[in-house]
């Protein structure tokens, strides 16, 4: 009597299952449940099993796993900060450009992580400096020569800017003094009266709304603002109503400084007047 045929058992080729592996490992550490990984790839949960506790992809391998690389990674950012914390102190690179301080902090980094025995995350920051370093390196030639041309043009920028401000604070525009070609320094003649305004309305603030660290921080911004607005333009009028003011108040003794700073102003426009007048210099007709 002849025995029934027996299915065939099916045996997928080795490289299948290396390939079918590797898949399950990388889902798993994409965070794919082993079930789902067995369902879809058609794989027997005993054998699914035993890779993952062979290649160590199980739910507690890869658990322990990430908070090892969790672990490393704060400890590597942690020596990385203190370097870099220990160069700013030292003011290494209180005067360096911003690529000649990435370098030096990059070479701190790298003393740090190996002297922490952090060496692959030390080559990888040693690599990054020696690329920066040959940019710096070809671009020699002619950086001198741009920097100070760049420096040059940053300080001629800050220098107009604040002509511009001083002017419109002293109300240089509104009397019509920008188009005066001698008045060309704001130190000659509008620097003092630039210097009181500001100390003026900073007085006032305090006075009528108390010290603000906030706003004495921002004093400058404050002063740019109001004067792109125009608020400068009649500053006497606006100052005498603040006068007022701390007169109703009691604060008699800035009210009396603010009336005589006015009055300095007066009698200085009155020689820069008489000045201009001398040497011929008329302001354009409104």
């Amino acid at each position: 009597m002849t025995q029934p045929d027996r299915p065939r058992r099916y045996r997928r080729p080795a490289a299948t299952l290396t390939a079918l592996r590797r898949l399950a490992r990388e889902a798993a550490e994409a965070g794919e449940p082993l079930a789902a990984i067995a369902a879809r790839l058609k794989i027997p949960r005993t054998t699914l099993s035993g890779w993952a506790r062979e290649d160590g992809f199980r739910a507690s391998d890869l658990q322990a796993k990430a908070a090892a690389a969790a672990a490393a990674e704060t400890e590597v950012d942690r020596v990385r900060r203190e370097a870099e914390e220990m160069v700013r102190e030292a003011g290494l690179d209180a005067d360096a450009s911003p690529v000649k301080r990435e370098v030096d902090r990059a070479r701190a980094r790298v003393s740090a992580l190996l002297d922490a025995g952090h060496i692959p995350e030390a080559e990888a920051d040693m690599r990054k400096a020696r690329r920066l370093l040959s940019l710096m390196n070809f671009a020699a030639p002619v950086a001198s020569g741009l920097s100070e041309a760049q420096r040059a043009a940053h300080e001629a920028r800050g220098h107009a800017f604040e002509w511009r401000l001083m002017r419109k604070v002293c109300e240089a525009w509104h009397d019509g003094l920008e188009d005066v070609v001698p008045v060309a320094d704001g130190d000659m003649r509008f620097h003092g009266m630039y210097m009181h305004r500001c100390h003026m309305v900073w007085d006032i603030n305090r006075a009528l709304f108390g010290p603000d660290p906030f706003y004495e921080e921002h004093l400058m911004e404050d002063i740019y603002l109001r004067a792109e607005e125009g608020w400068f333009n009649g500053f006497r009028g606006k100052i005498r109503e603040a006068v007022r003011r701390l007169r109703d108040i009691g604060n008699d003794a800035l009210a009396d400084s603010l009336e005589e700073n006015l009055a300095d102003e007066a009698k200085a426009q009155a020689a820069w007047a008489e000045h201009d007048a001398e040497k011929g210099y008329a302001r354009p007709a409104d």
